[in-house]
């Protein structure tokens, strides 16, 4: 090993022992204490301005490269995690889901149209039947419930908090409503049973639609 190479390992030592102390480094200079081969004390003194400087620019260019490598991963992740397809941001916000099977609701319960045949940027939500307007404007919401046999089968469109048209079948008949409705960006659109525990048929007789007509 030469000396400059040793030197250089005890500069380094004594940089970050110093340091690692909490004492506010010189900007401009370090000493370093030595001895000579009769064990005699020396004071070696380095210039660490452009030590410095290189490892500023070094450290810059490392995290310049770790943000330039992490940012995409980041973005493809957070996309992936909503649901995002690039390209699709311009299409119109359309959604269709059917019932599956009979279901026996109990009183004000949402009903939830559990296949979803297509749903242009996610805004349904087939865990809870509610569609999420994605934009403010005029919308087509429409539903078509088919009661069961020899039962009746009330259901209500509604707006947030605020209960609309009534669907209405009996007896393995179907009710069926189309509306517009002005909705702002995050307005809630579901069915619901009104107050009775009623069933409704499935097998994709019963249907929740929508779509964005204009902005």
């Amino acid at each position: 090993m030469t000396l400059k190479r040793i030197l250089f390992l005890l500069f380094v030592i004594a940089i970050t022992m110093k340091y690692g102390k909490g004492q506010k480094p010189n900007n401009s200079s370090a000493e370093i204490p030595l001895l000579d081969n009769q064990n005699l004390p020396l004071v070696a003194q380095f210039d660490t301005t452009k030590l410095n400087q290189v490892l500023k620019i070094a450290i810059k260019k490392t995290i310049e490269e770790t943000m330039n490598e992490m940012i995409p991963r980041i973005k493809q992740a957070v996309l992936a995690d909503i649901g995002y397809e690039p390209g699709r941001e311009k299409e119109i916000p359309a959604f269709t889901a059917s019932l599956t099977r009979t279901r026996n609701l109990g009183g004000y319960e949402v009903v939830i149209f559990d296949k979803i045949w297509l749903n242009t940027g996610g805004a349904y939500d087939n865990d809870t039947g509610v569609f999420t307007a994605p934009k403010t404007g005029l919308y087509s919401i429409s539903t078509t419930v088919m009661s069961y046999h020899a039962k009746y089968l009330h259901c209500f469109l509604w707006k947030n908090n605020e209960r609309m048209v009534l669907a209405f079948g009996n007896d393995l008949s179907t009710g069926t409503l189309n509306v517009v409705m002005a909705l702002k960006m995050n307005d809630k659109v579901f069915v619901k049973l009104t107050g009775f525990t009623e069933y409704i048929f499935g097998e994709h007789r019963s249907t929740f639609s929508g779509y964005l007509i204009s902005e």
